[in-house]
């Protein structure tokens, strides 16, 4: 009987049912940097922690299998190391439609799911996918199950424990009979990824500080949804250029203020949109006759700027470190501005290069010396050593607008991969964030792909929460069980009495009232001191998940 192969088959009877899962044949290693990334991507994602396995034999496309997979493909994921376990996911495609690659009568361009005729063995998919997609994992043995399971502990970044685990030996011995890696493949394509990894970080880290305010609460907004014409701009003009970069992945200032060269972003469709500042960005209330305009738009194009050249940093590889990138880009930034603003960002840069070293001052003392968010942030910068850090540090001289902008700066420079479990712990956050970057992705690489409807944005509390002036037994209840939780001085008592005659004692320093009947009794919180304990504090993640639960039923 003559092997069959991918791209060339005996013809199928059709239609049939567009199947509601594809198989991705990786190793146990890829899979956990992809868990971890919340992106099902190219190896160019993974830069030196790629295995070989089946994404390398077509870059930019996602190989996804029907019912069977070629023996040739669950060999090659396991090749280039000997502790190497394969593994096969399942990845969910209900959410899918548009441009895709199939095989079977011949290599072909199809819309999926309309366009399928039954005869496809395989189908390739323009990257990334959300992680949140991945159905189940399978295992060809519960040893190699065991090994991966044991190995996802030694990281703080993979929520292995999320997904679906099973062991199904006959996937892996009912193989298709057919060539590994097939010939004539289509192009490599441009798949961005890491613009979406620094706007997944973002969206983590507006919603962790997203009860800071009514600030927090319109930053955390704009960068889930971005594209959301119906919200209100970021009344602050540091973070005013939130929404621009959230949509694009970059601002465009890196290399317009004063540098030559192009970026170095590898992601093409990122870098043709650093070329220019986008329309209207940094000119909210700048004019030649407004001094503070000008200046809250220097400020603001300083820093973008900023965040763009940590993102290319990151985008290149990551050498050296994040604070020699900033100092680096001061340099070159400040020379375009004028003298009295030279003078700040010289006094800046200074600061910073001080924390390099025994800076001999305390962190309140230089917010004291640095007033501005800019600065501010940007001392935060260097002052903290990842996202996890900056969440846990507070200091009364800090305002809410330098948080959120320290928050920005955090979250391009550790992305969504380099966020531990624990602040990723908010319930949906992954799934909303994962989908996301994918669909940013998607839409700088300009693929048509269309991943159907995000899941619903993660709140802050303090949105959740209102201004407290209309709220129903749901929300009390869960005000309460969150102060009682943490031990919040916050919360009063109401005692409703009766029309009666009362008669008070005192027995021994304590004082007893006797009442008719049973009086009402009905505690309550001081909704100004609730919010002040909310805006600081750091949640339990299991007192949160019970909060939200009572919030929204």
């Amino acid at each position: 009987m003559a092997t069959e192969t991918l791209f060339e088959s005996e013809d199928q009877p059709s239609p049939v049912r567009p199947p509601a899962s594809g198989l991705l044949v990786t190793n146990h290693l890829n899979l956990m940097y992809m868990l971890a990334a919340g992106l099902v991507m190219p190896p160019a994602g993974f830069g030196d922690k790629y295995y070989r396995d089946t994404l390398g034999c077509f870059p930019g496309w996602i190989p996804l299998f029907f019912d069977t997979v070629p023996a040739g493909a669950i060999a090659s994921a396991t090749q280039e190391a000997a502790h190497l376990r394969p593994a096969v996911v399942e990845i969910r495609l209900s959410g899918l439609s548009g441009p895709v690659l199939a095989a079977g009568r011949g290599l072909r361009e199809l819309r999926f799911p309309d366009a399928l005729d039954g005869s496809e063995r395989l189908i390739l998919v323009p990257a990334p996918l959300p992680a949140s997609w991945i159905e189940a994992v399978v295992f060809r043995s519960q040893e190699d199950r065991r090994a991966c399971e044991a190995d996802a502990k030694d990281f703080g970044n993979v929520p292995l424990q999320d997904v679906a685990r099973r062991v199904a030996k006959t996937l892996f011995t009912r193989t298709a009979d057919a060539p590994w890696p097939p010939a004539g493949g289509p192009a490599p394509r441009p798949a961005p990824v890491h613009a979406p990894l620094a706007a997944g970080g973002v969206m983590a880290m507006l919603l962790l500080t997203g009860n800071r305010g009514d600030l927090a609460v319109c930053a955390c907004r704009h960068a889930f949804d971005p594209e959301d014409e119906a919200l209100p701009p970021v009344d602050e003009p540091i973070l005013a250029g939130l929404r621009a970069w959230m949509r694009s992945g970059a601002a465009g200032w890196s290399t317009a203020a004063g540098e030559s060269g192009a970026s170095t972003s590898s992601d093409a469709a990122v870098a043709s949109v650093r070329s220019s500042p986008p329309a209207g960005a940094g000119e909210r209330g700048a004019s030649a006759t407004d001094p503070a305009g000008v200046r809250n738009a220097s400020r603001e194009r300083l820093f973008w700027g900023a965040v763009d050249r940590l993102a290319a940093w990151k985008e290149a590889g990551d050498a050296g470190n994040a604070e020699d990138v900033v100092l680096d880009y001061l340099d070159a930034a400040s020379t375009t501005l004028d003298a009295r603003l030279q003078a700040g960002a010289g006094k800046l840069r200074d600061t910073l290069v001080s924390l390099r070293g025994l800076a001999g001052v305390t962190a309140g003392e230089l917010f004291e010396r640095h007033a501005t968010s800019l600065a501010r942030a940007m001392i935060l910068f260097f002052l903290r050593r990842d996202c996890a850090d900056l969440i846990d540090f507070d200091n009364d001289r800090l305002h809410e607008a330098d948080r959120l902008a320290a928050a920005v700066l955090f979250g391009v420079r550790d992305g969504w991969l380099g966020l531990p479990l624990r602040l990723r712990a908010v319930p949906g956050l992954s799934a909303a964030v994962s989908h996301r970057m994918a669909r940013m992705g998607q839409r700088l690489a300009g693929s048509g792909l269309d991943l159907g409807a995000s899941p619903a944005r993660i709140k802050p509390l303090r949105e959740l929460f209102g201004n407290g002036s209309v709220w129903s037994s749901r929300e009390s209840r869960a005000a309460l069980d969150l102060a009682r939780a943490h031990g919040w001085d916050c919360i009063r008592t109401r005692i409703s009495l009766g029309r009666g005659e009362y008669r008070l004692t005192v027995e021994g320093g304590a004082a007893h009232i006797a009442l008719e009947g049973e009086p009402r009794i009905t505690p309550e919180v001081d909704l100004e001191r609730f919010f002040r304990f909310l805006a600081v504090a750091r949640i339990d993640h299991k007192v949160e998940a019970k909060v939200r639960g009572t919030l929204q039923p």
